[in-house]
């Protein structure tokens, strides 16, 4: 190669670097810088403390039932279901008065007719097979009033939705002459039936089927 055209060769180059140096310039001139921001502060109450799957920020019912089955608000699904209850308080022999142990039960009956206010009540008094007809008659119908009338003047009852009747010994819960037969019938009894809403729970595999 003569002197001549290598010299031609040498600029030639120098331009190329050039052209590629101003393509470069340019295209890193274009480039945005990015400015990295601070941590955005979380102001929400990420916790689960029912641990029932819903976070603190949106959950509407706390101390949701464990296992229970929710909804999006964090609130357990609830299913009616048709509750029995029976009140069995017993006497002494020729007595109407209530034994103090019994006002737990006449407790939880008047909160039963308190949250269930379409429900109305009636209260069997009932005897032993001692003596008249007619004087058992009126011991169980004083049996039966002395639980109403608690039911009224203590818990508040509407007195329109109680009632009471005496049956004597008509109906014999233990028929026999021993004294346990006949301290099983002096008592008075009382049968309701209510809806209660029950939680439904979450299926899992350890969930029993009871239709099995």
């Amino acid at each position: 190669m003569n002197k001549l055209a290598l010299t031609e060769q040498i600029t030639r180059c120098k331009y190329l670097s050039i052209i590629f140096s101003a393509i470069f310039i340019i295209g890193c001139a274009d480039t945005h810088i990015v400015t990295l921001k601070a941590p955005v502060e979380q102001l929400q109450n990420l916790d689960d403390y029912d641990n029932d799957g819903v976070i603190k920020a949106r959950d509407k019912c706390a101390e949701t039932l464990l296992g229970a089955a929710i909804n999006n608000d964090g609130c357990g699904i609830k299913n009616a279901q048709i509750v029995p209850f029976e009140v069995d308080i017993k006497f002494a022999n020729n007595s109407f008065v209530i034994p103090n142990s019994a006002y737990i039960e006449i407790q939880k009956l008047a909160k039963i007719l308190n949250e269930q206010q379409d429900i109305n009540i009636l209260i069997e008094g009932h005897s032993s097979k001692i003596g008249s007809a007619l004087v058992n008659k009126t011991l169980s119908e004083n049996r039966a009033k002395a639980v109403a009338n608690i039911l009224i003047n203590d818990f508040d009852i509407d007195e329109a939705r109680v009632s009471s009747i005496g049956y004597g010994y008509e109906r014999l819960k233990k028929v026999g002459d021993s004294e346990e037969s006949h301290a099983e019938n002096r008592r008075i009894m009382a049968n309701l039936s209510y809806t209660k809403n029950v939680d439904e729970i979450k299926w899992t595999i350890y969930t029993v089927d009871e239709t099995n």
